[in-house]
């Protein structure tokens, strides 16, 4: 069962018809969460900023510096080696992406990261979003049965869900509900927050 199936399912259960359901899934606006979570957040890096970086680096001409971009998705990390370069190509690649954030780890040595709102390539691919043993929703790179725990949302009323949900879905839920792509992830905990033990949950679904 796809995560969209078994959220219309939810929906649909709870007193809604299947098109309104489906209707809700694909208009519910979920940038407001997103912005709560604190997961969008602009930067920006002056020239002062970025001169005060490359002081920390080699200055002679000729030292190249090593380059590495580590980007780290809402499941799922990427370490991508950029190469070696000089301080004018330094100096452009820090202008044309301020959002990165930049360490100089030694002399010659260069770490940048940046966050993405999305799901990394590897987790589009076997991510999953389940419930453990004591109620915890969770995020999981594998199967829930190789417990490979990337994050945990909130602990859910397991008796209210229980009661609430069509026959099925908890089982579902338990075995682990495969998520693909950003649009599944969001409606996944949107709608299971529904049933969030933190009230605070509750009205960040509902708007309140």
């Amino acid at each position: 069962m796809t995560a969209a199936i078994v959220i219309v399912t939810i929906l649909a259960y709870r007193g809604l018809s299947i098109s309104e359901a489906v209707e809700r899934l694909l208009t519910t606006n979920f940038s407001e969460a997103v912005s709560v979570m604190g997961m969008v957040k602009q930067d920006t890096r002056t020239e002062e900023d970025i001169q005060a970086l490359v002081d920390q680096l080699e200055t002679d001409r000729d030292q190249l510096i090593r380059v590495v971009l580590q980007t780290k998705y809402i499941c799922g990390v990427e370490t991508e080696q950029l190469g070696k370069m000089d301080i004018s190509q330094i100096k452009t690649l820090l202008t044309q992406h301020p959002e990165w954030k930049a360490n100089v780890i030694t002399s010659d040595t260069l770490h940048l990261n940046q966050n993405v709102d999305d799901l990394s390539p590897i987790c589009k691919q076997q991510a999953y979003i389940s419930i453990d043993a004591i109620g915890n929703l969770n995020l999981y790179e594998g199967k829930p049965a190789e417990e490979n725990v990337i994050r945990t949302f909130f602990q859910l009323d397991v008796n209210t869900l229980e009661s609430s949900l069509p026959e099925g879905v908890l089982q579902q839920l338990q075995e682990g509900i495969r998520i693909q792509d950003k649009d599944e992830y969001d409606s996944v905990i949107s709608t299971f927050s529904d049933f969030a033990v933190d009230e605070t949950h509750r009205l960040l679904r509902n708007g309140g």
